[in-house]
């Protein structure tokens, strides 16, 4: 079986890392794990429904994980935050066991694509092929109280980078995943893409001038810019999301 397009990513993103302790959380296996072991990482799996054979331990990625503090330096979360009910807790626990200055690769359906957004305009649904949000199709199992949910939590690129940031993680970059041929066809769309974008960012700025809440530094303006106009975002079908824990924390 060839290796899917976000493999391949995350593959090479592996290849060009520091070697250690790898935890892969929610583990599928796979030919990404099984990579990551050729190229020397001790490699640790958890996942809520082992299959046979993990090489870790059941756990729910949702709950305080049965590792110390600063146990891992790369963290895996490959197609995982959008089934998780409680995505901030997830990402605490993904800091927590992360070592300061280590590195987590995350992959999620990106619902932000410019074909996304048409579809969440015209049906309400960012994933329209996929049908809504229903108790039916959308969760998969509940064994013994433990529910597993299909896309019910898809999450876009600036709720991942928030929540990332207030657990001590600092979104780096966006890796481009997957061309969406209905979302390069929108491409010419770019210009006004560009004015919003920024008509946005200064409507923010003028609402904070008239508050006492804090209003973002320069540089973080100019990072939310980035992200939204990044064409990973916009024409990307998966966010392949590389992020680092903050040294101070």
């Amino acid at each position: 079986m060839s290796a899917s397009p976000s493999h391949e990513v995350v593959t090479a993103l592996l290849e060009r890392g520091e070697r250690g302790r790898l935890l892969d959380i929610p583990s599928g296996g796979g030919p990404v794990v099984e990579a990551a072991r050729r190229m020397g990482y001790d490699v640790y799996e958890v996942d809520l429904f082992p299959r046979a054979g993990l090489r870790g331990v059941q756990a729910d990625a949702c709950a305080p994980l049965p590792f110390r503090d600063a146990s891992f330096d790369t963290l895996l979360s490959m197609e995982g935050i959008e089934h998780f009910e409680h995505q901030a807790g997830f990402l605490r626990e993904c800091a927590r066991v992360l070592r300061p200055g280590g590195r987590m690769i995350l992959t999620t359906p990106n619902v932000m694509h410019l074909s996304a957004r048409v579809s969440a305009f015209l049906t309400g649904s960012r994933i329209a092929k996929q049908g809504f949000i229903n108790e039916f199709q959308t969760l998969r199992s509940d064994e013994g109280g433990k529910l597993y949910h299909g896309h019910a939590f898809l999450i876009d690129a600036f709720r991942l980078r928030y929540l990332m940031r207030i657990v001590g993680l600092e979104l780096e970059r966006l890796e481009f995943c997957t061309l969406s041929p209905s979302s390069a066809a929108l491409a010419p769309a770019w210009p006004a893409l560009w004015l919003a974008t920024h008509s946005s960012l200064r409507a923010g700025r003028r609402r904070l001038e008239r508050s006492d809440r804090r209003r973002p530094t320069p540089e973080v303006e100019r990072e939310l810019a980035r992200l939204a106009l990044s064409p990973a975002l916009l024409f990307g079908k998966k966010l392949v999301a590389v992020a680092r824990k903050e040294l101070t924390r």
